[in-house]
């Protein structure tokens, strides 16, 4: 399985933030379709993960086969685009469970009619 498909985890460097959003190297979940991966291909969506529990129900635990030490959860409402050079090395992949999870929460945040 390619690095870059729905689901990866990847060391991602988002750089410097603005306001409260994530900044630095952390992990990014990939929620890129597989259409989009391959026809936009200097660009990746993803949704930054954090390893600070603030108990919030849109931060979804990280699970599936994943080098990481530490429980991680996905940042559901910090979804971006980035460049593909952002990203630095692969994790491993969310289980298919968990990658529903977080793409149900970004179909709440951006598919709500007015």
């Amino acid at each position: 399985m390619s690095p870059l498909t729905p689901g990866a985890v990847l060391w991602a460097d988002l750089g410097q933030s603005q306001g409260r959003e994530q900044a630095d190297v952390r992990p990014c979940l990939v929620v890129s379709s597989r259409d989009h991966i391959r026809e936009v291909d200097p660009l990746i969506t993803v949704m930054p993960c954090t390893s600070h529990d603030r108990g919030w129900i849109n931060h979804v635990p990280l699970r599936g086969e994943l080098r990481l030490h530490r429980p991680t959860y996905i940042m559901t409402e910090q979804v971006r685009t980035v460049s593909r050079v952002r990203l630095l090395r692969p994790i491993g992949y969310a289980d298919i469970e968990c990658l529903q999870e977080a793409l149900e929460w970004l179909h709440r945040w951006t598919a709500q009619a007015a």
